[in-house]
């Protein structure tokens, strides 16, 4: 069966598939691949897919090389950690993402906000959202809800300084996001992705080197202290975010 899906392409749409992202959704939905599991980004010419689940896409070894006959420049990226990194993602997007919202992105002008994007473009497919990435002529009324790049080792860091100054935690801090948008958020929903992924993994994914190493001299103790932390336990910082969550949830009711 697998075969036949994989060869199965109807004659007439094959000569007039371009490179879009229409038809290359297009094309996969015809090899029997679920576009809502793979993700397409193009970064200036250069397309790519990559697959966020490979059970769930169906994107078999068959398929792949049957897409690659009809798009041999069009890589096709299959990584473990990508995959846990959207699985990750993926818990938090599911209870805060509503059907066919419009959705506020950082401006793409990095590789850690192409990367953000990437992990949450196949939602456009799932959810039926409107990804709108931010510029100065965006205003408030465009837009339903807003992505925040912060990701878990981000979060932890505001934690742990809080606690380190003994003025308790600043709960609201995260939500302050206006070293990104130029916008008033007061009214808006705030959805963080990368609440859950450690920066490790995700310089890991982008060739990153950095590793956090106890430095006495730093005068950030709580990354200092986070390099201790992660050498007795890498888990700490799940367990720090949980702590958390678990307080602010118990002191705002």
């Amino acid at each position: 069966m697998d075969d036949f899906l994989s060869n199965f392409v109807l004659k007439d749409d094959e000569k007039e598939l371009s490179d879009s992202k229409k038809d290359v959704m297009k094309f996969l939905k015809q090899i029997g691949v679920d576009t809502r599991f793979v993700s397409f980004f193009d970064d200036e010419g250069d397309i790519k897919l990559y697959i966020e689940n490979l059970r769930f896409s169906k994107f078999s070894k068959k398929r792949r090389e049957t897409f690659n006959r009809h798009y041999p420049d069009m890589e096709v990226v299959r990584s473990s950690l990508f995959q846990k990194i959207c699985s990750r993602s993926s818990k938090t997007l599911a209870e805060s993402l509503s059907p066919k919202e419009r959705i506020l992105i950082p401006r793409m002008d990095n590789d850690y906000n192409k990367f953000l994007y990437i992990v949450i473009e196949p939602y456009s497919r799932k959810y039926g959202i409107r990804f709108i990435e931010y510029d100065e002529n965006i205003s408030a009324d465009d837009f339903d809800s807003v992505i925040s790049p912060l990701n878990l080792n981000q979060e932890v860091n505001h934690i742990l300084n809080d606690i380190f100054d003994g003025k308790g935690i600043e709960w609201d801090r995260k939500l302050d996001l206006s070293n990104i948008y130029d916008l008033d958020l007061k009214d808006k929903d705030i959805i963080f992705p990368f609440i859950n992924v450690p920066q490790e993994w995700i310089n890991d994914f982008l060739g990153i080197e950095k590793e956090y190493e106890i430095d006495y001299e730093n005068e950030d103790i709580a990354e200092s202290f986070m390099g201790f932390l992660t050498e007795i336990n890498p888990q700490f910082k799940e367990n720090v975010l949980a702590a958390s969550s678990f307080l602010e949830s118990h002191q705002k009711q």
